[in-house]
């Protein structure tokens, strides 16, 4: 078994899902752990100032994983006009490429402006058979 851990920031952006009042579809990206491009993908079911989040993060040309939030997340509002926090922690449910029988889980702590930008700070633990 190999054990990664590594940190990394994305930035992108979230914005409502039309039909939904309470459904958000966030895409951000950056750079892995390997230099390598990420994108990020997920859809956030919002219940007042908690959440639940599906989707996935692809490592390019090094695979991609799945995940779902443990429990529920935070999002609400910061000290910072115009501004929300939050945190929520995703069990990784899949993997594929180099991350194929991943199991693990990451935290997420992001900002989100009122225009839906979002920054948002992974430390990720991933074990690999």
């Amino acid at each position: 078994m190999r054990d990664m851990v590594f940190a990394m920031e994305l930035r992108g952006r979230a914005a409502p899902v039309e039909g939904s009042d309470n459904t958000l579809r966030a895409r951000t990206g950056g750079r892995g752990p390997h230099g390598e491009t990420v994108v990020f993908e997920s859809q956030v079911v919002l219940s007042g100032e908690t959440f639940n989040e599906t989707g996935s993060i692809d490592y390019s040309g090094h695979g991609k994983v799945t995940f779902e939030t443990v429990g529920a997340g935070y999002l609400g509002p910061s000290p910072i006009p115009g501004l929300q926090w939050g945190a929520v922690i995703w069990r990784i449910t899949a993997g594929d490429g180099t991350f194929a029988g991943a199991t693990g889980y990451i935290t997420s702590n992001f900002t989100v402006s009122a225009e839906g930008d979002v920054v948002d700070n992974h430390y990720v633990r991933i074990v690999l058979p």
